[in-house]
């Protein structure tokens, strides 16, 4: 938060100069209101009430797995309702999306998300962080000499629910017994692969259930919507299902101001008008609450 502070209004100057606006070109002001830490919240978030009070335009209030939702519809006409897998640092959620504003959670991680287990299984590696581009690169280099029998969490229950806190357990397990450099290579590769066929699973699980919608499109979204080989495996999936694939360009997975500002937009649109100035952060804020 403390940074927060130190860089926002630097930030906004320059964005402000490289594009050759003043605060009167813009419409609103959204900013992400929750979930997260409290403390990056109240900044955001009351810069840019302040912002809406000197110019008198409307704040808008913003989850910030709205934007990750939305942001492919950006660049692409995505009729609600849709299929959204949101995988990212913090969050593991299959949704139905009815609408700008309205989502059903049909299923989540019970334990760790999917980017926290390849930020934690990174670091067992001896890798860095953020885990999810580090491990996929080592996972390119594996010979697959070695197998490793990994766990599927949950791949044969009946829900949506999602589990990964017992694969990252194995892991550690098998890093305990001192494996080479090679081997790490293709304990990569399996760890990848275990992650994305219990996701494949769970999806599929979804398409099935969601017929009665006529669901057409399916969106991969979140930081982990970066990867490679998950993108690969769920455009096979997409096209076996006839469903169509869409994911947003890598740089709007991870977090991006863009996603806020086009959830804002949407927001405006439909809405017509700001947000109670009232409004607090939400450091937990569920989907289906907005």
């Amino acid at each position: 938060s403390r940074e927060h502070s130190n860089c926002i209004s630097n930030l906004t100057r320059q964005v402000l100069n490289e594009t050759d606006l003043t605060l009167d070109n813009i419409d609103a002001f959204a900013a992400t209101t929750g979930p997260g830490l409290l403390g990056g919240l109240l900044v955001g978030c009351n810069y840019a009430k302040g912002l809406s009070i000197i110019t008198n335009k409307p704040f808008l209030s913003i989850n910030h797995l709205q934007g990750h939702v939305l942001i492919s519809r950006m660049y692409k006409k995505i009729n609600f309702p849709f299929l959204c897998l949101l995988v990212s640092g913090g969050h593991s959620l299959i949704l139905l999306v009815n609408n700008f504003n309205k989502f059903k959670i049909l299923g989540e991680s019970i334990d760790d998300a999917v980017g926290e287990a390849f930020d934690k299984t990174s670091k067992l590696l001896g890798l860095g962080y953020p885990g999810g581009p580090l491990i996929e690169r080592l996972a390119k280099k594996a010979r697959r000499k070695k197998v490793f029998n990994l766990p599927r969490p949950l791949i044969n229950d009946k829900t949506m629910n999602l589990s990964f806190s017992g694969l990252k357990t194995s892991v550690r397990r098998i890093i305990e017994n001192n494996i080479n450099q090679s081997e790490k290579a293709d304990l990569a590769f399996e760890f990848q692969k275990s992650i994305t066929e219990c996701l494949l699973k769970k999806v599929k699980l979804a398409i099935d259930s969601s017929k009665y919608y006529k669901i057409q499109d399916f969106v991969l979204s979140g930081g982990v919507a970066s990867n490679s080989f998950i993108r690969d495996q769920f455009r096979i999936l997409c096209l076996k299902e006839k469903i169509n694939f869409i994911v947003p360009a890598k740089s709007l997975c991870t977090d991006n101001a863009t996603m806020i500002a086009w959830a804002g937009i949407e927001k405006l649109r439909n809405q017509g008008d700001g947000d109670s100035l009232d409004i607090r952060p939400k450091p937990r804020w569920s989907m289906e609450s907005i």
